[in-house]
């Protein structure tokens, strides 16, 4: 077993909310524009202003595709592939 694993990882200090990632993660699974399939989530807190990215358990960062989807669509490029470490049980940290 590999010592690393794929994840998404987020910058929200550029990230603009424009759900691109979440329409194109849920393109990914439903084959629609559909960000209730998405397995990223981004909520802009209206008092603050201040944007909060989840990587949800069942990404499994577009396996297959070179970039993932949500990566390739993130204009302000807020998103982008790293590695996370695993630990014993197939869970990361």
């Amino acid at each position: 077993m590999s010592a690393f694993a794929e994840t998404i990882l987020a910058d929200v200090r550029v990230c603009t909310g424009c759900l691109a990632c979440e329409l194109a993660c849920g393109f990914r699974w439903s084959k629609k524009m559909d960000p209730a399939h998405s397995t990223i989530r981004v909520r802009r807190d209206d008092e603050s202003g201040l944007i909060d990215i989840k990587i949800l358990q069942g990404c499994d960062t577009c396996r297959g595709i070179e970039t993932p989807m949500c990566v390739a669509v993130c204009n302000p490029r807020v998103l982008s592939i790293g590695r996370r470490h695993r630990i014993q049980g197939g869970t990361s940290t």
